[in-house]
């Protein structure tokens, strides 16, 4: 499990994180939510998760392994077809400074004009634990060119509410064939008031009205996907049904620690219970580092990215390892190597409903990278 944070540094964090300006009613300004993309049967989005540019990061390593990433991914897509949308869900940072911010969006801002993407980046809990002011980042997110995000002045929960509809014109006033909802789950304090005896975070019923409010205005028969940091109990009740009422569920991967501290009904969200009932297809999120895991859950897919990169920790398995969740994983992919939980994810939107869903795990070796994709 990730560990909690000094309570002085959330402190700190929190006296930065106040507007000066009196919050409008999210109600009254849904359309400065809203984002469009031109879509395409065979969208690809492409999940980044937990890259924890740190301190201790050396920037010229990392920037060469995500390199990697992209061209492993471009040689999956092939010819002729193109990555459309990165989506960045959390943890990009972890005690940060500025450099490390700006050296970030360089690069992203250079990989989005190499293969012609727009990136959506959502906050996760170790963002708001930086060398810099929360909102000074904030404001380099909304000012990079490719950069897709918001951050308002409202009464709604969060730093990174946003939707992205993908229109068959690329306009916001065009017909959606898509949904992406982008939602911050929090971190461990409230920004607001701090809350030392929480631990993680979760997704508001306010945020959950606004995304119906969003899907609303599109027509409730459109298809969602959803982005965000942290799992919410779902994964866990998912998980619990399926080893302890032996229920019959899909479910795929690895998981090889806790969700998060997401177990206490107190902190439980209705997003996914609400989204069964509005056409919410999938939901996505990264936060837990040795955990990759996918379950079909009652008609909703849930699934954690793979961590993207070496950064602070991740899971090293073995074919050799008698540890039963290993041996689940191992047994629900189909090859048996030494490898290490790290990469990326892909999603394909296809028209109607349907999605594909593939895992990619890149370990750079010095005896020739080891990069292998899994389908869902």
């Amino acid at each position: 499990m990730k560990t909690k944070f000094l309570l002085a540094l959330t402190s700190l964090s929190a006296l930065t994180l106040t507007g000066c300006n009196s919050p409008f009613h999210y109600e009254e300004h849904l359309a400065d939510y809203c984002h469009a993309l031109r879509y395409r049967d065979g969208f690809n989005i492409l999940q980044l998760t937990d890259i924890h540019w740190n301190a201790n990061t050396s920037t010229i390593a990392s920037k060469r392994y995500l390199d990697k990433v992209f061209a492993a991914t471009a040689t999956r897509i092939g010819s002729g077809n193109k990555i459309d949308l990165v989506e960045v869900t959390g943890d990009q940072f972890m005690l940060a400074n500025t450099y490390h911010v700006t050296t970030f969006l360089e690069y992203f801002e250079a990989k989005a004009q190499e293969y012609g993407f727009s990136y959506a980046v959502i906050w996760g809990n170790h963002d708001r634990h930086g060398l810099y002011n929360p909102n000074w980042l904030s404001d380099q997110f909304n000012k990079a060119a490719h950069c897709i995000y918001n951050d308002l002045e409202d009464d709604l929960y969060g730093r990174s509410n946003f939707i992205i509809n993908l229109t068959e014109d690329g306009t916001t006033s065009g017909a959606t064939k898509w949904q992406i909802a982008n939602l911050d789950s929090g971190a461990s304090f409230s920004e607001t008031a701090v809350s030392p005896f929480r631990d993680y975070d979760y997704i508001r019923k306010d945020q959950t009205q606004w995304w119906l409010k969003e899907h609303a205005l599109v027509g409730d028969t459109v298809p969602t996907i959803a982005y965000y940091h942290i799992p919410q109990q779902d994964n866990l009740e998912a998980w619990n049904a399926i080893h302890n009422n032996n229920k019959t569920y899909k479910h795929k991967f690895f998981k090889l620690e806790g969700f998060a501290d997401n177990g206490n009904r107190e902190y439980a969200s209705d997003f996914i219970a609400e989204g069964r009932k509005h056409h919410l297809k999938a939901a996505f999120m990264g936060h837990a580092h040795n955990v990759d895991w996918t379950v079909d859950y009652d008609g909703v897919v849930i699934g954690l990215g793979v961590k993207t990169g070496p950064e602070l920790y991740y899971a090293h398995v073995s074919t050799e390892d008698k540890d039963p969740a290993v041996q689940e994983g191992y047994a629900s992919i189909d090859f048996k190597e030494i490898f290490d939980l790290i990469g990326a994810s892909m999603v394909t939107l296809h028209d109607g409903e349907a999605f594909d869903l593939q895992h990619l795990y890149l370990n750079e070796r010095a005896t020739g990278d080891f990069v292998k994709w899994v389908n869902w």
